[in-house]
């Protein structure tokens, strides 16, 4: 099989150029040679300029409205029909809450369309019927795209989705929540019903706190219709590789933790 493209999901924590190591963070992208990337919690404004300067062979676009974080994406130039959107649905009635960035693109006689969504953060139950709610807006919209091109159309969900679960609002009863692995349980029969799966990451967990430990957060979801280079590890079969802390120990893993993320990039590749 040949490839097709091949595409990079990264949450890079409040990313500044007072808060990261930017040289790190576009050494990390390189390293995996995406035709594709989507960046989120982007906080400085000078950050697109700075992506811009550093990937010249790209188209690079960014959401903006209230927020205080970006969703920056970046597609390769040897793609034809490369168009962007701004899907404000995702705010799900929440100015503050980012916008979906919707990118479609044409390549070998094919249509392709990656939205990159960073949902909303926490477990109380706002936070969690926001992610529901925006959760719906994405298959819903596979659903209009398979209508529209009357197929199982080439689509991608990608981001930090925080699937972090529910807990319940009364403290007598904290211990009874929604915990994370229903909550992507419950993603994956939805991705289902629209053709559409979870993609096997390489590793379990994308992100890590100090406080927490690991959990995870970041996802790809693809079309059916869709095949991925396959990878093999410990007798494991996956298509996303998980690239960050998870390869790293001791002091390399704090410095990665403090200069680059507390998220790992996600990266697959479609072929044909």
């Amino acid at each position: 099989m040949n490839k097709v493209f091949t595409v990079l999901s990264m949450n890079v924590k409040h990313f500044s150029r007072a808060n990261t190591d930017e040289d790190k963070v576009v050494a990390h992208i390189r390293q995996h040679q995406p035709d594709v990337f989507g960046l989120y919690e982007v906080e400085g404004p000078d950050i697109y300029g700075f992506i811009t300067e550093h990937f010249p062979d790209y188209l690079t676009l960014i959401t903006d409205g209230q927020q205080t974080q970006e969703i920056l994406v970046a597609c390769s130039k040897k793609f034809t029909g490369i168009n962007f959107a701004q899907r404000h649905e995702f705010r799900a009635g929440n100015p503050n809450l980012r916008p979906g960035a919707l990118l479609s693109f044409q390549t070998a006689g094919e249509t392709y369309g990656l939205l990159f969504l960073h949902t909303d953060s926490g477990t109380e139950a706002p936070d969690f019927g926001n992610r529901a709610e925006m959760f719906e807006h994405a298959f819903n919209l596979k659903a209009k795209l398979d209508k529209a091109f009357d197929t199982n159309a080439n689509f991608m969900i990608l981001g930090d989705l925080n699937t972090m679960g529910l807990k319940y609002p009364k403290q007598i009863k904290k211990d009874i929540r929604i915990p994370d692995n229903l909550e992507i349980g419950h993603l994956q029969t939805q991705a289902k019903a629209v053709n559409m799966q979870v993609l096997a990451k390489s590793h379990p967990a994308t992100h890590f706190s100090k406080s927490f430990g690991e959990s995870d957060l970041d996802h790809i979801l693809a079309s059916t219709a869709l095949t991925f280079k396959q990878f093999s590890q410990d007798g494991k079969t996956f298509a996303v590789k998980v690239d960050g802390w998870n390869n790293l120990t001791g002091a390399d893993r704090d410095r990665y933790l403090t200069e680059v993320s507390d998220h790992c990039a996600l990266i697959c590749t479609v072929v044909k």
